[in-house]
């Protein structure tokens, strides 16, 4: 089952713009994609996967963030694990997906916005 985080965050909309493009630059992910929706609204989709040489398995991380003029939307998924990978984590890496919690919450705090973190439906 998949363990999905979402959060609410708000803040000046020129230090929200810009942190889809801070993820883009400093997460670890494989793939990453942008949609603006008009003006005022982008989509941000980034893939991120977590490999495991231990148990032979990769676990695979989505990221949508939505770009609003007043706000983010950020919903992160963590899919589950699939047998067979492309690579290797470190025996004291974190996961992907914890990182990636770490990353959104420092960077909030770092630049003064406000994190809401919203209950799953």
């Amino acid at each position: 089952m998949a363990t999905v985080s979402q959060f609410q965050i708000y803040g000046p909309g020129k230090t929200l713009k810009s942190m889809g493009a801070a993820m883009q630059k400093e997460t670890p992910h494989v793939h990453y994609f942008t949609r603006s929706i008009d003006e005022q609204q982008s989509i941000w989709v980034f893939l991120y996967e977590d490999q495991n040489t231990a148990v032979q398995s990769s676990r695979c991380v989505t990221c949508i963030l939505s770009e609003y003029p007043d706000s983010l939307s950020l919903e992160i998924a963590d899919i589950g694990r699939q047998s067979g990978f492309r690579g290797s984590q470190g025996l004291n890496e974190e996961p992907v997906y914890d990182q990636l919690i770490d990353f959104i919450l420092d960077y909030s705090k770092q630049f003064g916005l406000t994190v809401q973190n919203k209950e799953s439906e």
